[in-house]
Parts: C-alpha cells; sequence; structure tokens
C-alpha cells in the first residue's frame, strides 16, 4: 500500500477536523443528492438509521427535518464533525467518533445504514462495507451515495487524490462498487447515476 492510502485516515481526521466551521461543511456536500437518500429513506420507512462518514450532520439534519420519528445516528473519524453533527441534530440523535473500517457499535442494530459521499476516503472500502453490513438487522439495506465519473476523468482524479491534503484514495467504477457490495453480503444492488458526478447504490442484506 502506498503511503499516501496509509496516511489517508489521519489526513481525512485533521483536514475535516480543521474544517468544521467551513460554509462548504455548514451548507452540506453534494446536496443534490440528497433527494434520492430521502426518496428511498421514506419508501422503507427505517426505525433507526445511521449514516456512516457523517461530516458535520447536514444530510442527518436533512433527515430529521422529513422524518421526526426516525431514531438517528452517526459515525464519523473527525471529532469536529461529531460536534458539529451533535449541535445540530436534537438531543436524542446518537452521534460516535470512530473509524468505519473498525466501528465501535454492536451488531445488527440498524434498519438502515447510509454513506454519502465518504467511500472514497477509506483505505479498505471493503471492510467498512463488511461493517456497515454487520451492523445492519437481516433484511436492512445500505444507501451508498459517492462519485462517479467518466473513466478519463476518475483516472485523473485517482492520481492526483494522494496529493490533496483531505485524504482521498480513490474514486471507484461501477463494477468495483457492485462487486464490493456483493462481497461484503449484500444483495438485490441496484446502482444508478443520480448526477453527472455522482452515483447512488442500493443493496440488501439477507433477512
Amino acid at each position: 500500500m502506498s503511503e499516501g492510502m496509509q496516511n489517508a485516515k489521519q489526513k481525512s481526521e485533521n483536514y475535516f477536523n480543521r474544517h468544521r466551521k467551513s460554509r462548504l461543511a455548514r451548507g452540506g456536500y453534494w446536496r443534490h443528492d440528497y433527494r434520492f437518500q430521502l426518496e428511498e429513506i421514506g419508501k422503507r420507512k427505517p426505525e433507526r438509521l445511521i449514516d456512516i462518514g457523517c461530516g458535520p450532520g447536514a444530510f442527518l439534519s436533512r433527515v430529521e427535518e422529513a422524518f421526526p420519528e426516525i431514531r438517528l445516528n452517526a459515525l464519523d473519524i473527525s471529532e469536529e464533525m461529531i460536534r458539529e453533527t451533535r449541535e445540530r441534530l436534537s438531543d436524542t440523535a446518537v452521534a460516535t467518533v470512530g473509524d468505519s473500517e473498525n466501528m465501535p457499535l454492536a451488531d445488527e442494530q440498524y434498519d438502515l445504514v447510509t454513506c454519502n459521499i465518504s467511500i472514497h476516503h477509506y483505505p479498505h472500502p471493503e471492510k467498512a462495507l463488511g461493517e456497515m453490513a454487520r451492523i445492519l438487522k437481516p433484511g436492512g439495506a445500505l444507501l451508498l451515495n459517492d462519485m462517479d465519473c467518466a473513466a478519463p476523468i476518475r483516472a485523473f482524479a485517482n492520481w492526483i487524490f494522494p496529493k490533496l491534503p483531505g485524504g482521498d484514495v480513490k474514486m471507484y467504477s461501477r463494477a468495483e462498487i457492485e462487486g464490493m457490495m456483493r462481497s461484503a453480503g449484500f444483495r438485490r444492488i441496484r446502482y444508478r447515476k443520480i448526477s453527472p458526478f455522482s452515483f447512488q447504490c442500493v443493496g440488501e442484506k439477507e433477512a
């Protein structure tokens, strides 16, 4: 593994700790994509949802506004982003500092896992997806949202990612995402482009 990948987690933690109060963080990343995730949440009506790589809680604040009955949970490697999430959400929400590849969470306790524009930061995304499957109840689902570009742009991004300060590791192709989802145990996988630069992939854990 390259030095850039080895240091990606620390770079991400440091970068997002520093950017807790940035205008971009406060407004939410890739807000266009939220409506597709919210539509899927509305169809599934989970009792308990966790957002992995929650950042400053921008997405979860939208979920709380649209679905106040859902018990919300969050996980992020950045202490400052978790602090921001706790300030944004109601007192009933639970936000935890933790590594997505080694989550400090119990098995089979969530009906729905969401992960928005985060998996490209993970040095071992297959481990993170395995953890997401582990914490899901049987019959639960993962809503995965991340960047998706044409192959030449993706290749350039993957060349430049290690040089950036934010701990970006790799942008994945559709085949790679679907393959990792299957390997993690997800079934009935549905992948779709939701913008020229992003995708949504839904996978279910066997009941």
